[in-house]
């Protein structure tokens, strides 16, 4: 309709009631009647008939609406802002197309697609805004256009839900843009009655207060209208006087009832969800689908659901064979009724089909009448509303007393309104909606007849019912009020027959609806709480909510909002790991576990809390996905306050509680070590332990695998705990783990295993144990077995650290104690290791020493087996079961000393000769370390005479090792001792490994820094490698300076690295968590070229040619003013520093003296040229200029001159050098890309190696030496 015709258009025209007349009936605004709702029923839908047919309005509409949808000019938008206005402005064309398609297919189709388009924007916060659009609007317009969807599928009541709530948005926007004449003719008179005002003075809608009285009266007549549609349910009131008719039927949706689509039981379930009743499919009730389906469908079988309801007696299935004859007897009860009901119904008979499908049996205009004896039928459910006397039914009206009056069975049929349900009632308390029965008057209660209980009962129902439709009441309703719904609920549920489940049906839909639409946190609680005490009485419900679409976004919008008991829902549906992922509830269940004290009173009749629903939902988040979507997770979680939240939801006497807590902190400590040390404290561990006695395997598994990572920490308080754990007198815990080991899996097994010789070591008991034997047969047996990666692994794991030690992060640091043991104290070669923190506690803990020499000592007692199998497993194809096998050699060597003689004596015969394989170049420098070590506690005694027969490989390996740890050289002595050997020295080079990145510009510098490779480029990037057997990997890539990184050096006092740079600043940069990071970054005023440190100081050799020391207030000093140096290396407090006059200074660092080693050349006719690098190597100093020179610190300061001295070549610079062992390496101007190799005591080249391209860097570390080239290639080369 246009503009003017709209203004000329009444809004109540014919016989229709007048606004006046309307409000009539609805002098009661707070309790309008049924007649009331069905007029504004009516009226919404006159409205949206007659904008339909009115092209000209439609257009107009159409106009205006898409005109605002067009995003405004914005340097940024999201494409989710996008879609929603796509999915409105689509969803209005399509609903134009499908007003226009003669197609009734067509038109179907079209009228589902537009639905589902409204429902993005339907959804939308209406507080916020849109691609520059306030969401108030969008949301109005989505609502309005759902109205007239509503309309053309017939569905009239849904149609007026839609348009209130489009005024519960904003009445202003409706009255502006959508619906002014309707809002006029609807609300102008109802807000000035609401203000109490009889003059007709016209009120306005741009005045605020208005506005908010129009929403709130639209928000109460929403509540009737869903509170009338569950009494009358499907009852579809249609005008019929003054109605346009339609200029063309066959664009109008002839005979059409909506049926759910998967675009409506979206939007249904979300937004405005609606009760439906049952149907059935055959004469004994089976329910199959709800009431929305098509009237065709519908109309017989819920006319027998009702002509049941209002009979008098019980009927069989067989009764309704005859319903014609009765619809022809109630035919004849309308006759009787009036003449003029007749007349008028046989006028509605010529209305089009699509109205006719729909008209009540008798006619709107009788219905607003005023005749006062009329009783009147409502179309195919015939219930009756008697408004005899008018004023009396407003006064005593009781929700719910249209329909549950007309439900009251016979006392023998309907068994839950006999003299039982009504004493249960009593003892719940509310058999009157403010009464509750005190014990002291039970006795003195009067009897009532079972009519009189009957009645009470049946107004309980109503009211009960009654109070789910209307939000303020919902909002106000207490747990008792839960109770009295549940307790019906379950009456309800132990009968059988329709009309139970109807009731039962009204329940679960009003509770669903106001979960779906209410934004009202009150109202959502109440609903929710009431659902979840129905469902915790009652699991089949939960498979009612399923099949009625509950959104899990709603339950999810609700918890976020603070309705916590949202969580139990969410976990009795028992969602996809998926599903609930989508949902993004993780912070939101951590919040509710941290606010886990609140409920151990409030809800601790629930079988399950939020706070314990929560806890099953965050293991499933942490559980079911990806390694990376599980840890990014478990970030979340690795908080000490979060684990304090799971640790006290947990303590209860739950069993899956404490099962799911159990494996949350497993996954916890797994993720990050960090939080071991908080759980061990605060973990009330002992209920976890008895899990293992339960029968239940995932119980104790998840118990068995608790304790395995608890117990990963340092060894003295992995003790404690040990010992904590026999202090409770009620059950001893070896026996509860002698069943574990045989349990068929093998990783259980092999726990158990590791706790009962960890609790065994605990004893004083001397001799034999058969806990222990038993333990390590299990260990062994895997160890040597290769069938099973997963156990030989785990058991080479455990061996290795059995009678070693953990730092707080679960890392094992047995190999780390060892090595300090053998007398690794360099940071120089601790940093060639991987990666351990050296100032770790658990390598001064003092009960180590005890612990392992007792631990040793025990194992060795079970004689060759064991040597036997760790043999088998240095062997090993899986070199983390050959390593791990060597570690647990090196440990047990602890408790050789004091072993008998013939079984040290056997365990070198067994162990020596797989051990040699780990001295030699190439292997690592731990596992060579390792090997040392073993060696030395192995062959004392008898077992030294295995030294004679080292080889001379052996040999030669011990004494390369011997610059690092003193065991190297004292059995080197020892072999020479008994036969002499002239060491043979390989010359030739194999290379070993090769990496590169080549678009980082050349390697500029080169460094060992926790057991992995860090190279320097010139575009200023810094790259770690991980480089094992021939392979590597690029572990991190980050850029903190902006020029080349020029040099690195070892920070000791922080465990730092430094990174100096052409750009002026020095980077420090530490290990945290795995991952290198820069923590500090130092300015200087010139380019770095090289770095040194000695304690808490940093001295920086500059672009300027000086040296200059940064103390630990970062404040910058001058060092030896008066030389120009080119180079320096910082060895024993000293400063060695190679001079741009070709002479060597030595500075005193502690005494601040300087000395010059090498004086500047003095001859004219020799040109002084500047020492391009210098080295200390075993108190020998090494010098590179033209020449490589080289003595003793000690000569070359007494006598000035060098002892040794290697000609390069004539014409020829040393641009770089380094010395390991037995060989110098030089790089020379006259081959840039050769790497010359001379013999360090003989001073002869015995070959050399190309890189491929200019070398830039030089770095020797375990007999391997490495080479960064310009192309950005690293290459290593090993002597062999």
């Amino acid at each position: 309709m246009s503009q003017n015709s709209m203004a000329s258009t009444t809004f109540f025209s014919c016989s229709s009631p007048s606004s006046s007349s309307f409000l009539a009936f609805s002098h009661n605004l707070e309790r309008p009647d049924f007649r009331s709702i069905q007029l504004l029923v009516i009226s919404i839908n006159h409205y949206i008939t007659d904008f339909v047919e009115d092209v000209e309005s439609r257009k107009s509409l159409k106009s205006r609406c898409t005109s605002k949808l067009r995003i405004k000019n914005q340097e940024f938008f999201e494409f989710s802002e996008q879609s929603v206005l796509s999915n409105l402005y689509w969803g209005i064309e399509s609903l134009e197309a499908a007003i226009q398609a003669k197609c009734e297919e067509e038109r179907i189709s079209r009228l589902e697609n537009s639905e589902q388009m409204f429902q993005a924007p339907a959804l939308l916060d209406e507080h916020g805004v849109t691609a520059g659009i306030e969401n108030k609007f969008l949301v109005c317009c989505a609502y309005f256009y759902l109205s007239v969807v509503r309309n053309l599928q017939s569905d009239d009541w849904q149609a007026a839900l839609h348009f209130l709530q489009a005024l519960l948005v904003s009445a202003k926007i409706v009255q502006a843009e959508f619906a002014p004449q309707l809002c006029q003719s609807l609300f102008g008179s109802f807000a000035m009655f609401r203000r109490g005002l009889e003059s007709a003075t016209p009120v306005y809608f741009s005045e605020d207060g208005n506005d908010e009285a129009i929403r709130q009266t639209a928000r109460i007549f929403k509540d009737w209208l869903t509170y009338y549609r569950i009494v009358s349910y499907g009852e579809t009131p249609r005008s019929h006087c003054g109605s346009k008719s339609v200029p063309n039927p066959e664009n109008k949706l002839k005979n059409f009832v909506y049926g759910k689509s998967a675009s409506t039981k979206d939007l249904y379930s979300r937004k405005q969800r609606t009760t439906s009743s049952a149907t059935y499919r055959n004469l004994q009730f089976k329910k199959v689908q709800p009431l929305e389906k098509s009237a065709d469908k519908m109309s017989t079988k819920c006319q027998r659901m009702l002509n049941e309801y209002q009979s008098d007696s019980p009927r069989s299935s067989n009764s309704f064979d005859d319903l014609a004859e009765q619809d022809y007897l109630e035919a004849e009860v309308d006759d009787a009724e009036g003449s003029t009901g007749a007349r008028k119904d046989a006028h509605d008979s010529t209305q089009s089909p699509r109205n006719k499908k729909l008209q009540p049996q008798r006619s709107i205009s009788k219905l607003c009448s005023t005749n006062n004896d009329a009783t009147y039928k409502l179309s195919s459910h015939k219930f009756a509303i008697n408004v005899s006397d008018e004023s009396q039914f407003l006064v005593n009206y009781q929700p719910g007393e249209t329909t549950l009056r007309r439900i009251r069975p016979e006392m023998h049929d309907l068994e839950i309104f006999d003299h039982k349900a009504t004493a249960s009632l009593e003892d719940y308390g509310f058999m009157g909606m403010n009464y509750r029965v005190c014990p002291s008057r039970k006795k003195a209660r009067p009897k009532r007849s079972r009519k009189d209980s009957n009645d009470e009962l049946i107004g309980i129902l109503e009211r009960t019912i009654s109070k789910l439709c209307f939000s303020e009441e919902l909002r106000r309703s207490d747990e008792e009020y839960t109770v009295e719904v549940t307790t019906i609920y379950q009456m309800l549920n132990s009968k059988r027959g329709v009309k139970y489940a109807l009731l039962k049906e009204v329940i679960i839909d009003q509770l669903l609806a106001s979960i779906s639409t209410s934004k009202e946190q009150g109202v959502i609680r109440a609903s929710i709480s009431i659902l979840v005490t129905i469902a915790m009485g009652n699991m089949s419900v939960i498979k009612e909510i399923k099949k009625k679409g509950l959104q899990l976004c709603d339950l999810a919008k609700a918890l976020k909002k603070n309705v916590h008991e949202a969580a139990i829902l969410i976990y009795l549906i028992n969602p996809s790991p998926t599903e609930i992922k989508s949902l993004e509830l993780l912070p939101t269940l951590l919040e509710v576990v941290c606010t886990s004290s609140s409920y151990q009173t409030r809800m601790a009749s629930l079988l399950v809390t939020p706070p314990a629903a929560s806890l099953r939902i965050i293991e499933v988040l942490i559980t079911a996905f990806d390694c990376a979507t599980n840890n990014a997770h478990l970030e979340a979680i690795n908080s000490p306050q979060v684990l304090s939240g799971l640790i006290e939801v947990g303590q209860t006497n739950k069993h899956e509680e404490l099962v799911s807590l159990t494996t949350i902190l497993v996954k916890c400590m797994q993720f990050d070590g960090q939080c071991r040390k908080y759980i061990s404290t605060y973990t009330p561990f002992m209920p976890i332990i008895r899990l293992i006695k339960s029968n239940n395997k995932r119980a104790k598994f998840i118990a068995l695998e608790f304790l395995h990572e608890l117990l990963c920490m340092p060894r003295s308080s992995a003790i404690t705990l040990l010992q904590k754990t026999r202090q409770d007198g009620n059950f001893n815990i070896m026996h509860m783990l002698i069943p574990c080991l045989q349990l068929h899996q093998p990783e259980y097994r092999l726990i158990a295993a590791n706790l009962l010789l960890q609790l065994d070591n605990l004893e004083d008991l001397p001799g034999r144990s058969t806990f222990r034997e038993e333990a390590m047969e299990i260990l062994l047996k895997s160890v040597v077995s290769e069938e099973s990666c997963t156990a030989q692994l785990l058991s080479a794991y455990i061996l290795s650290n059995l009678g070693g030690t953990y730092s707080y992060t679960g890392e094992p640091y047995t190999v780390a104690w060892l090595v300090k043991k053998s007398g690794l104290t360099s940071s120089y070669h601790r940093n060639i290791i991987r990666n351990f923190s050296w100032k770790d506690q658990s390598l001064e803990d003092t009960s180590l020493e005890i612990w392992c020499s007792k631990m040793a000592r025990r194992v060795i007692q079970i004689g060759r087996p064991v040597f036997q199998a760790l043999e088998t497993g240095l062997k090993s194809n899986r070199k983390r079961v050959s390593r791990d096998c060597l570690t647990a050699i090196a440990w047990l060597g602890c408790g050789m000393a004091t072993s008998p003689m013939d079984l040290r004596y056997s365990a070198c015969e067994i162990l020596l000769s797989g051990i040699e394989q780990f001295l030699h170049p190439g292997s690592e420098l731990e596992e060579r370390l390792l090997a040392c070590f073993s060696i030395y506690s192995y062959t004392s005694g008898k077992g030294m005479q295995k030294l004679i027969q080292f080889s001379e490989g052996v040999r030669e390996s011990l004494r390369r090792l011997s610059n690092i740890t003193w065991i190297a050289e004292e059995l080197l002595k020892v072999a020479d001792y008994f036969v002499p050997n002239k060491s043979r020295i390989s010359c030739g080079h194999t290379q070993i490994l090769e990496a590169g990145h080549k678009s980082s510009g050349a390697v500029t510098s080169l460094i060992y820094y926790k057991g992995h490779i860090c190279s320097g480029f010139s575009d200023g990037s810094i790259k770690v490698w991980d480089m094992n057997e021939q392979s590597s990997k690029l572990l991190w890539d980050m850029k903190k300076h902006k020029k080349a990184v020029t040099c690195f050096t070892i920070f000791e006092p922080g465990d730092n690295l430094l990174s100096g740079s052409a750009d002026k600043t020095i980077g420090v940069w530490q290990m945290i968590q795995g991952e290198l990071e820069c923590s500090e970054v130092i300015a200087m005023k010139e380019p770095i070229q090289n770095l040194g440190t000695y304690g808490q100081l940093i001295f920086v050799n500059t672009q300027s040619n000086r040296i200059r020391v940064i103390d630990p207030s970062r404040t910058v000093k001058d060092v030896s003013k008066s030389k120009h140096v080119k180079c320096m290396t910082v060895y024993q407090g000293k400063i060695f520093a190679g001079c741009t006059d070709s002479s060597i200074q030595e500075l005193n660092i502690r005494k601040n003296q300087e000395r010059a080693i090498k004086p500047r050349a003095r001859s004219w006719r020799k040109q002084a040229k500047p020492i391009n690098s210098i080295a200390v190597y075993k108190d020998c100093l090494y010098s590179a200029s033209a020449n490589v020179e080289g003595s003793s610190i000690k000569e070359w300061r007494e006598h000035g001159v060098p002892k040794i001295n290697i000609a390069t070549g004539k014409g020829s610079i040393v641009l770089a050098m380094a010395v390991v062992e037995d060989f110098v390496y030089v790089n020379c101007s006259s081959s840039t890309e050769i790497l010359q190799i001379w013999l360090r005591g003989t001073q002869q080249k015995v070959g050399r190696v190309s890189a491929g391209s200019r070398i830039t860097s030089i770095l020797t570390a375990n007999d391997i030496v490495i080479c960064g080239t310009e192309t950005g290639l690293i290459k290593g080369w090993i002597p062999l």
